[in-house]
């Protein structure tokens, strides 16, 4: 059985780290304390070293990087994006779906672009 891991002490101190900390969980992951310039890193490495988990906490605010085979987020609620862009690419399908009503809404231009056919199914079809 292995040691119990150190605790560490996230009050805010004068010092910054010269080296990373790190931390070798009971699975073979490791988890990361360093910082880099203004900047605070705590990461997530799996077993072969690869990056699951990085938060970089800047002067601007947090970024948040996840790498892994799969994301999943629930919510018994709601879930809310707000930002100035989104982008969502998917290599080989997306979906989009809703048991209720779905909005598509812009306030500007609104563009479907297919090098297949476009197809719309509905019980009416209205246009205008």
């Amino acid at each position: 059985m292995s040691e119990k891991a150190k605790i560490i002490n996230f009050a805010p101190s004068e010092c910054q780290l010269q080296e990373a900390t790190r931390v070798r969980l009971d699975s073979g992951r490791q988890v990361q304390f360093q910082s880099e310039g203004t900047d605070d890193l705590v990461e997530i490495r799996g077993v072969e070293g690869e990056m699951l988990l990085k938060v970089r906490l800047t002067e601007e605010g947090p970024v948040l990087s996840l790498s892994g085979a799969k994301l999943e987020m629930t919510s018994t609620e709601s879930i809310s994006l707000d930002a100035k862009k989104i982008h969502i690419r998917a290599e080989e399908q997306a979906v989009l779906e809703s048991k209720g009503n779905l909005d598509l809404a812009s306030s500007k231009d609104l563009e479907i672009r297919s090098e297949e056919d476009v197809k719309v199914t509905g019980k009416m079809l209205h246009l205008n």
